[in-house]
C-alpha cells in the first residue's frame, strides 16, 4: 500500500487550493492491485497449509471425533441419565468433585455399534479430509494472513501506530486460540451431551460424519474469530477510530447482536448459547477498558509532545 505522501494533487495556480491530479485515480487503482495480491498470498497460504494437513487429517479427525466419543461413553456408563443429571456430572468432572454411585453393571468402554458416525455417500470421508484440511490450513495460515492484512494496512498508519505490528499479530494468534480452545474443551462436550441427553429411551439417533464435523469446525472457528473483539477494539482505539465513549453508546444493541451471533454459531440448545454470550459480554465490557486506556495514553503523548515542541 503507498504512503498517503504518495497521492499526487497539484494547484489551480489562481487562490493555491489542491485539486486532484488526473493521476489520482491510478493510485486508486494501484492500491485495489496491491489488495489483490495480498488475497492471492493469502489465499496460497491457505493452500500449502491445506496440503500439509491433508496428509494429518486423520489425527485431526479422530481428534474432533473424541469429544463425541467421550460424550457417548459417559452416557451409556450413567444409564441414559436426564440432561440435567448428564450436564451436572460434566461440571462435576470438571472441578473435581465427586460423581454419584453408579449402578453395579459393568462400564461401557466402546462405542456401541449404533452411536457410532456413520458415513451416508461414498465420498463422504474424502470431504470430510478436505474440509479438515482447508480448516487447519486456515487456521495454520492464519499469522501469515494477519501480516499481509497488516502490511496492507500500515503505510497508512503513523510512526507510533506501525509499532503495533507486534503486538496485534501476536494478540491476534493468542486469541483466536483461546476461542478454540474454550469451544474444544468447554463448549463442544457440554452441547454435546446435551443433544444426546435429549433422546427417549426407546430411541436412539445415528449421526451423520460429515454433518457432525461441519459442525465441530464452525463452532470452533466461530469461536476462535469472535474471541478477536478486543484486538480489533485495541487497534482501531489506537488509530483514533473506536472509542470507549462509542461503545458505551450502542452497549444495548450489542448485546442484543451478541446473544444472536451466539444462536447462531453455537449449537440451538441454551446452555451452549449462554457459554458463548457471557464470554462475548465480557470481551465487550474488557474492550470498552481498553478503549478507554488507550484514549488516555493518547493523550498523555500528545500532551507531552506539546510540551516538547518549541
Amino acid at each position: 500500500m503507498t504512503d498517503k505522501s504518495s497521492y499526487p494533487v497539484e494547484t489551480d495556480g489562481k487562490d493555491g487550493s489542491l485539486q486532484p491530479s488526473e493521476s489520482s485515480d491510478m493510485a486508486f487503482l494501484d492500491h485495489l492491485e496491491e489488495l489483490r495480491w495480498r488475497i492471492l498470498r493469502s489465499l496460497i497460504a491457505i493452500l500449502l497449509g491445506a496440503i500439509v494437513c491433508f496428509a494429518l487429517s486423520d489425527g485431526v479427525m479422530k481428534l474432533l471425533i473424541k469429544p463425541y466419543e467421550e460424550a457417548v461413553l459417559s452416557l451409556e456408563n450413567q444409564r441414559s441419565p436426564g440432561v440435567v443429571s448428564a450436564i451436572q456430572s460434566l461440571v462435576s468432572g470438571w472441578l473435581g468433585m465427586p460423581q454419584e454411585e453408579q449402578s453395579t453393571a459393568a462400564d461401557v468402554s466402546e462405542i456401541p455399534p449404533a452411536r457410532r458416525l456413520q458415513a451416508l455417500r461414498p465420498m463422504t470421508y474424502f470431504f470430510i479430509n478436505l474440509q479438515i484440511a482447508f480448516m487447519s490450513g486456515f487456521v495454520l495460515a492464519l499469522p501469515y494472513m494477519l501480516l499481509q492484512i497488516w502490511q496492507f494496512v500500515a503505510p497508512g498508519l503513523l510512526r507510533t501506530e506501525k509499532r503495533l505490528a507486534l503486538p496485534i499479530l501476536s494478540l491476534s494468534v493468542l486469541c483466536f486460540a483461546i476461542g478454540a480452545l474454550i469451544a474444544y474443551l468447554l463448549v463442544l462436550p457440554m452441547g454435546l451431551r446435551f443433544f444426546l441427553a435429549l433422546e427417549p429411551p426407546d430411541m436412539t439417533s445415528q449421526w451423520s460424519a460429515d454433518e457432525y464435523i461441519s459442525f465441530v469446525l464452525r463452532l470452533i472457528f466461530g469461536f476462535g474469530i469472535v474471541f478477536e473483539m478486543p484486538v480489533m477494539a485495541l487497534f482501531l482505539s489506537k488509530v483514533g477510530v473506536l472509542t470507549a465513549k462509542t461503545m458505551r453508546r450502542i452497549r444495548r444493541y450489542a448485546i442484543v447482536v451478541i446473544f444472536i451471533l451466539a444462536a447462531i454459531i453455537t449449537p440451538p440448545d441454551p446452555v451452549s448459547q449462554l457459554m458463548m454470550a457471557l464470554p462475548l459480554l465480557l470481551l465487550y465490557e474488557l474492550s470498552i477498558w481498553i478503549c478507554k486506556v488507550t484514549a488516555r495514553d493518547r493523550k498523555a503523548a500528545k500532551s507531552d509532545l506539546e510540551k516538547r515542541a518549541p
